[in-house]
């Protein structure tokens, strides 16, 4: 591993977990917290390396590991054909009817098309919950007493998925390309 000037970081560049060497990535974004902090840095990729799975390179950023201070875990972003957010938490309905839950005020500026999903949490009753659409950035769950978790992804635009390439103008490096 090497350690990345900015704030100390230290970068994936192993070539057991990585393969073979490609063009300088980005720095990233920078990081979350205090200098000196643990946890998500915000780094976009490892420093010359490509991280490469079955399927080919992604997106990674390396973390401190939480409770071992000898490892470092790995994560990579999730993808999809779609310009996505979500937004998730837990609700309880304690009236044997409804909750509402509120998403940030600014959700129907950025997203739309969303999909909910709730999942009870069980409590010795096995518990079905019904819920209404995102309707002025809040949605009910409807049901008997009890508590869930949930999830809500949006659509933030569209996007081509599938675009020729005399059609676009690529950009970037390695694994860090983008259409402009």
């Amino acid at each position: 591993m090497t350690t990345n000037g900015y704030l100390g970081e230290r970068r994936c560049c192993d070539l057991r977990l990585l393969g073979p060497a490609g063009p300088q990535g980005p720095t990233g974004l920078g990081a979350i917290g205090p200098v000196g902090t643990t946890g998500i840095r915000g780094f976009t990729g490892p420093t010359g390396r490509n991280c490469v799975g079955p399927t080919g390179p992604s997106k990674s950023f390396v973390i401190d590991h939480p409770t071992n201070p000898d490892k470092y875990l790995v994560h990579v972003c999730l993808e999809g054909p779609e310009a996505g957010v979500y937004y998730r938490g837990k609700g309880t309905i304690t009236n044997n009817q409804s909750t509402t839950i509120d998403l940030p005020e600014y959700v129907g500026n950025l997203a739309n098309d969303f999909t909910v999903q709730v999942t009870a949490v069980f409590d010795g009753v096995v518990k079905a919950y019904a819920f209404s659409e995102v309707v002025n950035g809040s949605f009910t769950v409807h049901g008997v007493n009890g508590t869930f978790h949930w999830l809500v992804i949006g659509k933030r635009h569209d996007i081509v998925v599938e675009p020729l390439k005399g059609d676009v103008a690529v950009t970037g490096d390695g694994p860090y390309l983008w259409i402009e």
